[in-house]
C-alpha cells in the first residue's frame, strides 16, 4: 500500500518540556523503515499544517497518524479531523477519542461512569481557586489538565503541604495556561499496559523511586542520572492482578471508542497488611502513545518474540482490518 505518516517532529534544541510529545527524527524513521520492509510505500507528510498544503496532491491508500499537535486540548485531534473530512482512512483513534482522553478530567468521568476506579481529584481552574476541600489530605499530585508524556509533572509535582500545593498550580496556570488537576497520590506500583486491536498486551511494571514513589521517568526528564535514583522494588505480579489491569484496560479502551493502538498507565495501592486486598486505579489512556525504540511498545515486542518492525505493521493491520470490516 501507499502508506502516508503524518508526525510533529521535536525539534533538536528545545526548551523545557514544550516539545515533549513531539517524535525524534529516530522514532519516525524507524516506523518509515518498518513500513517499508513490509513492502509499503511510504510518503511523508508531517505536521496537520503540512497535510493542508499537501492535501490536494496526495495519493497514498492509509495514512499512519503519530502527530500530536502544538497547542490546545484539541490539538491531538487536528490530523484526524482533515482526513475524515476528505475521506481518508487512517491508523488510530479518531477526533473525539483524542481530545476527551487527552484532557484528563473529562476522561477520568468516563471511567467512572464504566466503574473503573480512578484517583479522587479535583481541578483548580485558577489562582483564585486553589482551595483543598474538604476529604482531601497530603499528599497530592499536581498536574496539567490535558497534556502528555508527563508534560508539567516533575519531582516537585507530588505536594506534601498547602505551600507546596499553591506553589506548583500556580506555576502549572502560568506555565501551561490550563487548569490544574489534583489528585490523590497513590502510594504504590505502577504499570503500563497497552492494546492493538483487540489484543491486550503483556503488563509491565514502571521503575518507581524509592523515597518518593514517582515514577523514575519523571527524574530521569530532569537530568537526574539512573546512578543516583533508588528503584522500589518490582512487584511479583499475581495472575488475578494481572487479569484485572487487563479487565480495565479493555473496558477504558472501549469506553472511550479508541481504535487500534492505546497505551494506559494503572497504579496499584500498597499492601498494609496480608490481609488488605490491592486496588488499581486507571491514572490515564493515551490513544496517540510513543512508538520511540525505548518505549513500552518496542519493548513488549520482545515479550511477545516479534521484531519492532512487525509491531508496526501489527498496528497497521489491526486499522486495514478495521476498515475492511467497516
Amino acid at each position: 500500500m501507499k502508506v502516508g505518516l503524518t508526525f510533529d517532529l521535536k525539534p533538536k534544541d528545545s526548551p523545557g518540556d514544550f516539545f515533549a510529545e513531539h517524535d525524534s527524527e529516530e522514532t519516525i524513521s524507524l516506523i518509515e523503515n518498518a513500513l517499508k520492509k513490509h513492502g509499503h510505500k511510504v510518503i511523508r507528510i508531517g505536521s496537520a499544517k503540512e497535510l493542508l498544503k499537501k492535501l490536494r496532491a496526495l495519493n497514498c491508500d492509509i495514512v499512519f497518524n503519530i502527530a500530536e499537535g502544538i497547542s490546545g486540548r484539541n490539538r491531538e485531534s487536528e490530523v484526524p479531523a482533515i482526513l475524515e473530512a476528505f475521506g481518508i482512512p487512517y491508523v488510530g483513534s479518531d477526533a473525539l477519542t483524542l481530545s476527551v482522553s487527552l484532557d484528563k478530567i473529562i476522561s477520568k468521568k468516563i471511567f467512572a461512569y464504566h466503574d473503573i476506579p480512578t484517583p479522587p481529584y479535583f481541578e483548580c481552574a485558577n489562582k483564585k481557586d486553589m482551595i483543598v476541600p474538604k476529604g482531601f489530605s497530603f499528599p497530592l499530585i499536581v498536574k496539567p489538565r490535558y497534556e502528555g508524556s508527563a508534560k508539567g509533572i516533575e519531582p516537585d509535582s507530588k505536594v506534601n503541604d498547602f505551600k507546596a500545593f499553591r506553589k506548583k498550580v500556580k506555576r502549572i496556570i502560568e506555565d501551561y495556561r490550563q487548569p490544574a488537576l489534583v489528585e490523590e497520590f497513590i502510594s504504590g506500583w505502577e504499570f503500563t499496559v497497552g492494546i492493538i486491536g483487540n489484543e491486550v498486551l503483556p503488563v509491565v511494571q514502571r521503575h518507581v523511586e524509592s523515597r518518593t514513589n514517582l515514577s523514575s521517568h519523571i527524574f530521569e526528564k530532569t537530568g537526574t542520572g539512573k546512578d543516583k535514583l533508588r528503584y522500589k522494588e518490582f512487584l511479583e505480579i499475581e495472575a488475578e492482578l494481572e487479569s484485572q489491569i487487563k479487565d480495565y484496560a479493555l473496558t477504558a479502551f472501549r469506553g472511550l471508542d479508541c481504535r487500534d493502538f492505546t497505551r494506559l498507565d494503572f497504579r496499584v495501592s500498597e499492601r498494609l497488611s496480608s490481609r488488605k486486598k490491592l486496588k488499581i486505579y486507571l491514572l490515564e489512556i493515551n490513544p496517540l502513545p510513543s512508538l520511540a525504540k525505548d518505549d513500552y511498545f518496542a519493548m513488549t515486542s520482545e515479550l511477545l518474540g516479534i521484531s519492532y518492525n512487525e509491531m508496526i505493521n501489527k498496528i497497521l493491520d489491526a486499522a486495514v482490518k478495521r476498515y475492511k470490516c467497516r
